[in-house]
């Protein structure tokens, strides 16, 4: 990061207890210098508008951990507005080494909305990712799956998590209970793996994403959780989507009961 942007950051630092709190959430990172995401966020917008050539700002290496997510804040806001998918593809790869934990990596994929405008020219960069059996890399693909292509019905329309999740939405065989999303068939494909050897958080990230299809699409993933015949998904992954799902306020009472009973048993 250039040398004026860290000092801006130096100064913006929470007095209070923030840096310690924020490193009691991220085992094993100890540059935190303490500032919170939303004041992150505004400055990475002031740096976009006030500056045309966005990637000159983040051209030198970082050294905190609050620099690291400003530079994903950069990229996200700065490939969204620029909207060339081969300028953004070359961001997206170079920004991955430099994901060493879940909170850098969870933050530039859900800033990363220039994928939400080119999944399909995206995908097979995120299944490469998946595919690559490194901890960070891995969950960043499976996040970019979460934020950028499980919310989309089958007209390429944003479709929300369900209010309530009830036993007709996983028993019944109507249209509505039916539906599909555009790329359900691709995330279920991309998950449907033993990830034991990837590492704890690649782990955690596919139970969360196979939640999330749970409260957006039940009905078929639920088909896909309860298919013993073709499921390839590890325990651990497995246990993480199960708890994730009694954990989430969509589900009924009924629901999680069926969960508990039916999903913990596989």
């Amino acid at each position: 990061m250039l040398e004026y942007i860290r000092n801006e950051l130096l100064g913006m630092t929470d007095k209070g207890e923030y840096a310690a709190f924020t490193s009691s959430l991220i085992p094993g990172c100890d540059n935190i210098i303490g500032i919170r995401q939303p004041v992150l966020k505004q400055y990475a917008k002031q740096l976009i508008k006030e500056n045309k050539d966005f990637r000159q700002l983040i051209s030198k290496p970082d050294i905190y951990q609050e620099e690291t997510l400003l530079r994903s804040y950069i990229i996200g806001m700065g490939t969204a507005k620029e909207k060339d998918f081969k300028k953004a593809l070359k961001d997206f790869n170079a920004f991955i080494p430099l994901v060493n934990n879940w909170a850098v990596n969870d933050s530039f994929c859900v800033e990363f909305r220039v994928m939400d405008m080119f999944r399909d020219e995206f995908l097979p960069y995120i299944k490469k990712c998946i595919e690559s059996f490194d901890e960070y890399r891995a969950r960043v693909g499976l996040i970019m799956l979460l934020d950028h292509y499980l919310k989309v019905d089958m007209h390429g329309m944003k479709r929300p998590r369900m209010k309530k999740v009830t036993l007709k939405d996983i028993e019944n065989t109507d249209e509505r209970n039916c539906a599909n999303g555009l790329y359900l068939d691709d995330i279920f494909s991309l998950v449907n793996r033993d990830f034991s050897d990837y590492g704890y958080y690649t782990q955690m990230a596919a139970g969360w994403l196979l939640a999330e299809c749970f409260v957006t699409f039940p009905k078929r993933t639920w088909e896909y959780l309860t298919d013993t015949d073709c499921l390839k998904l590890d325990k651990l992954s497995y246990q993480k989507a199960v708890r994730k799902i009694c954990e989430s306020l969509t589900p009924d009472k009924e629901v999680k009961l069926k969960v508990k009973k039916d999903l913990k048993q596989m």
